[in-house]
């Protein structure tokens, strides 16, 4: 059973990406919403402000267990070329 990739924040559809092999996700496919006007990822900015944490925001990601977190990203563009086109494409 296929779980629902959708932001649970805007409803959009989260794209899929590879985390690297290195990391603690080991290469699993996870989905990220790139959504610019997702309201997670808007206040996300203000939110690391007030924290004390500059220049870095973050998006919802959701792993292959469909629970979901943070994603840290330095700008609004920030690893949308890490999406996984071909990944994307077949669930189509």
């Amino acid at each position: 059973m296929e779980k629902d990739q959708s932001c649970p924040h805007c409803g959009e559809k989260m794209d899929p990406i590879e985390t690297p092999l290195e990391s603690s996700w080991g290469g699993e496919i996870h989905y990220v919403c790139f959504n610019d006007e997702c309201c997670y990822f808007k206040n996300s900015w203000e939110a690391l402000e007030s924290q004390g944490v500059a220049g870095t925001g973050y998006r919802c990601r959701m792993d292959p267990r469909g629970a979901c977190g943070p994603l840290a990203v330095w700008s609004s563009e920030a690893l949308k070329n890490k999406v996984c086109r071909n990944i994307q494409e077949s669930s189509e």
